[in-house]
């Protein structure tokens, strides 16, 4: 399922994504992505279910729905609903918003 989610974000949003890191930052909007670990739910003395978490990081020049509207489409698409907004702030240096989602999917 993760390489359905990876596949989504590098070809459908219409602001460049890269996996982990970026070499060289765009000059504009832009977004990192990467799975943090795996979930296991442990019954019976063995692993019952098991879910992938990780996280988007989406850096924009000021509010912007537009990309958010793209970001949570995917997320709704591809991980069901099992996704939150974490957290917003202003990188003081950059003056980009730093908006961070985080998902969970079935592994």
């Amino acid at each position: 399922m993760y390489e359905d989610l990876k596949a989504a974000l590098l070809t459908a949003t219409t602001i460049p994504m890269a996996e982990y890191e970026w070499a060289t930052k765009p000059a504009g909007n832009y977004g990192v992505f990467q799975t943090d670990f795996n979930l296991y739910d442990n019954g019976d003395d063995f692993h019952q279910d098991t879910a992938t978490e990780g996280s988007i990081d989406l850096y924009t020049k000021g509010n912007a729905p537009a990309v958010w509207a793209e970001i949570e489409s995917i997320l709704n698409r591809v991980c069901e609903g099992a996704w939150e907004m974490n957290m917003q702030t202003l990188d003081s240096a950059s003056r980009m918003l730093h908006r961070e989602y985080v998902f969970q999917l079935e592994a």
